[in-house]
């Protein structure tokens, strides 16, 4: 596998960025690589699947391109100061890399997951666009932006937040992934999900509400839990399990 450190110029985001990017050495020609959106979670960057997983051995054995953008701590949204995230990773970055690489554009060649904030990134970017994706995967996701907002009411965060939604509560807006899943249209396909959480990760009564949903939504999804917390190890083992669930599975 080939690994690309990528510097970007973002008209998005109005500044350059720093994007990871593996990548099969051999590709036949006229093949169309599959392509992974990668999403790392709050206080994290594009170096945090390099580092603190084995990802580019395992994506070696699927001859898949994996994208390990940056987006700060924005939750993958538009912010209030004009750094649209949101459009970045879900609009713009899709357009460099298949302009770059030779990727797939159809939508079955298209996966995006993510840890933590990234889970929720990746549940937001796929079911606004479900179109577009294949399947996505919510590693221990911050799923319940009101309810996180609520803890962080005495704390730096809180500004955080406000710059990434604007106005809180979010219920019912663009921003909740319960009200992106009330809008699907299930007469035609829908992204298949994966969740996984740790059941001792502060976010797994989350994690099991979200499922509850789902199935009295009659939603199938593949749900994943594991002894342990909010940690590395933990996605390290998911995003195996996510791969085998993504490329080898029907």
């Amino acid at each position: 596998m080939g690994f690309i450190q990528c510097q970007l110029s973002s008209s998005s985001l109005d500044m350059n960025v720093s994007v990871n990017v593996i990548y099969p050495e051999h590709v036949e020609k006229n093949t169309e690589v599959k392509v992974l959106y990668l999403l790392h979670g709050y206080f994290g960057h594009y170096m945090d699947w390099m580092r603190l997983t084995s990802i580019e051995r395992y994506a070696s054995k699927y001859n898949l391109c994996v994208v390990m953008p940056s987006a700060d701590n924005s939750y993958y949204a538009n912010t209030e100061i004009g750094a649209n995230y949101f459009d970045y990773v879900s609009i713009e970055l899709p357009k460099i890399i298949e302009n770059m690489f030779h990727v797939s554009k159809k939508a079955e060649d298209r996966y995006v997951c993510g840890l933590s904030m990234g889970g929720y990134g990746a549940l937001k970017i796929g079911l606004t666009y479900p179109d577009r994706y294949n399947k996505i995967a919510s590693l221990s996701g911050a799923i319940e932006i009101d309810r996180l907002y609520k803890t962080h009411m005495d704390d730096p965060r809180q500004k955080r937040f406000l710059n990434s939604f604007g106005q809180m509560p979010v219920k019912g807006s663009k921003h909740d992934i319960y009200h992106l899943i009330n809008k699907l249209d299930l007469t035609k396909k829908v992204p298949k999900l994966y969740l996984a959480c740790g059941t001792e990760d502060f976010l797994y009564e989350d994690h099991l509400r979200f499922g509850a949903f789902l199935k009295n939504k009659h939603i199938d999804f593949v749900n994943k839990e594991e002894k342990g917390g909010h940690e590395w190890r933990l996605w390290d083992l998911f995003i195996q399990d996510v791969l085998i669930w993504m490329f080898e599975e029907k």
